[in-house]
């Protein structure tokens, strides 16, 4: 009898041994660390960048978005970032143009071409697209919704408006767009709705250096450019 009682409790004890080293298992496992995808930009910080032009640019409360149009016989209007970026940028946002004619352009990698360093806006800028395509700014520039204008979708560098790429149909239209702009090496490209929509290289060898980003409106002669702008996030590697 005693013999049986021995073996009995050896089994309870293997038991509740099996109990524990299950229920160590069972034990919820690391959570891995999620990755940050870039700097966002609130509306709030967006409509404090740097506005060159006439104009205006302001808050929508009702979108939660940045507001920006051209005043009556604008040259255009433009919001700068207060600070520049690196070599190798994706510039990602929303837009939404409020008429056909509001063409939009996004510039990246802007600096003095002769310095590398901040570009320098003349005190007395009036907006002309001239200062980013023809004086001391070097960039890279992505047109998208540019139909008004009789082109379609391209990417040039700046200063001299050198052509990269341009795509053979125009696809943006007047409601929120997913923009993707970037910067990788000596790749450039432009996506809208997570479509690939134009593509290219630099083909100097070198490419720019970083620098500022902008987002920039031009209408046309009987209509003012406006636009809406969120949910910028601006990731660098």
């Amino acid at each position: 009898m005693k013999r049986l009682m021995s073996s009995n409790v050896l089994v309870i004890i293997l038991l509740l041994g099996c109990s524990g080293e299950q229920g160590s298992e069972t034990q919820p496992a690391p959570q891995p660390k999620v990755a940050t995808g870039g700097e966002t930009i609130s509306v709030s910080e967006l409509a404090k960048w740097q506005f060159l032009g006439e104009g205006e640019v302001k808050i929508d409360e009702t979108e939660n978005a940045v507001f920006m149009t051209e005043a009556k016989g604008s040259k255009g209007v433009t919001l700068v970032s207060p600070r520049s970026y690196g070599e190798n940028i994706v510039l990602s946002f929303k837009v939404k143009p409020s008429t056909y004619e509001s063409v939009n352009v996004v510039i990246i990698s802007a600096s003095d071409k002769d310095t590398g360093e901040d570009i320098q806006v003349p005190p007395d800028h009036d907006g002309n697209f001239g200062f980013w395509t023809q004086e001391n700014v070097q960039n890279y520039l992505f047109a998208f919704h540019n139909g008004a204008h009789d082109r379609k979708p391209f990417i040039i560098k700046n200063p001299g408006m050198t052509l990269l790429v341009e795509n053979d149909e125009n696809v943006a239209e007047e409601r929120w767009l997913d923009v993707e702009t970037g910067k990788k090496g000596l790749s450039l490209w432009l996506k809208i709705d997570g479509n690939m929509i134009v593509e290219g290289t630099d083909p100097d060898g070198t490419g720019l250096p970083g620098g500022k980003v902008a987002f920039r409106l031009r209408g046309t002669a009987d209509s003012a450019a406006s636009a809406l702008f969120k949910d910028v996030v601006i990731s660098e590697e």
